[in-house]
């Protein structure tokens, strides 16, 4: 169990009531990862949406026949920040792999049990997944972003 104010605090939950946000904290559970930590494997089934607390977590693409390495590292997430939605959409496969920078302290919870809420309850469900889709929508721009500069460059430089 996790007190309520300290899910309160992430932006997906924003916009819950109390009674809601506590509901997620009964069924919340505290975890550690140590530095070099792989959270979640590209390709796995993802059982797990996480919020992050402390540290942070490098989202990786991983090639074949190759050990992954900083250099792959996509995206680094920061405290406040949540990962894994891949538990929560169909075919619950994670994306990209998750690695722990660092130590990191993160807040899981099954994605399983936060669908059996929305499903439950349609203002959670609804007020959850428009705040799930506005920070997805945000990690794709900033990929995006990322993406051009790395083509530009390659054309720039004629790599």
């Amino acid at each position: 169990m996790v007190p309520k104010e300290r899910i309160e605090s992430f932006d997906v939950f924003k916009g819950l009531s109390q009674g809601e946000v506590e509901e997620i904290g009964r069924l919340s559970e505290e975890v550690v990862f140590h530095d070099g930590d792989r959270v979640l494997s590209e390709g796995e089934r993802a059982e797990y949406f996480f919020l992050l607390e402390e540290g942070s977590i490098d989202l990786r693409f991983e090639l074949p026949f190759r050990e992954t390495s900083k250099e792959m590292t996509i995206s680094t997430l920061k405290p406040g920040e949540c990962f894994s939605w891949s538990a929560i959409v169909s075919p619950y496969e994670a994306t990209l792999s998750c690695y722990s920078s660092g130590n990191s302290k993160a807040i899981r919870i099954r994605g399983d049990v936060i669908l059996g809420l929305c499903e439950k309850n349609n203002h959670m469900g609804f007020i959850f997944m428009r705040n799930l889709a506005t920070i997805i929508r945000d990690r794709l721009r900033k990929q995006r972003a990322q993406f051009i500069k790395e083509v530009g460059d390659s054309l720039r430089f004629k790599w």
